[in-house]
């Protein structure tokens, strides 16, 4: 794997493990609450979303996969439990590294097109990940400490 790859799938492995921690640490009753109802999503929705993106972009646009994604049904996510999420993102991570490891530095300027953004560099795809889950782990930390602090306060 060529260093700028590897350093990228550090960066993108270690959101990952920050979204697990962040999960795991907060209270099984948490994951499906809302701050301000239909208008925000929950832990569980952005940690759902934040894995379908990567498997959008890596798996289906970078690496031409199979088109299996369900972007509407990610805000809708619901559990009680972590273990059908961290399969999933076990199996993205997965899908990920093996996509990754047959990258060459011509690749990464190669471009692929989505049709919410039209023609995209592979760095792009790359980093825009990358982006999107340091985008959604904030949002996760925010909501956390929202519930915290009304729980605190009953």
């Amino acid at each position: 794997m060529i260093h700028e790859i590897s350093e990228y799938l550090t960066a993108i492995e270690r959101q990952r493990a920050k979204i697990f921690a962040l999960l795991e640490s907060a209270p099984r009753e948490s994951w499906n609450w809302t701050p301000t109802g239909d208008e925000t999503n929950s832990l569980f929705v952005i940690a759902t979303h934040v894995i379908g993106s990567e498997h959008g972009w890596i798996f289906e646009i970078l690496g031409r996969g199979e088109h299996t994604r369900n972007r509407p049904a990610e805000f809708s996510a619901r559990g009680d439990s972590l273990d059908a999420l961290r399969a999933e993102y076990e199996r993205v991570a997965k899908q990920t590294r093996e996509m990754f490891e047959t990258l060459t530095e011509q690749d990464l300027t190669t471009t692929r097109y989505r049709e919410s953004h039209g023609e995209v560099s592979a760095r792009w795809i790359v980093l825009h990940v990358m982006e999107h889950s340091s985008e959604h782990l904030g949002q996760m930390e925010l909501t956390k400490q929202l519930w915290e602090q009304k729980t605190s306060n009953q």
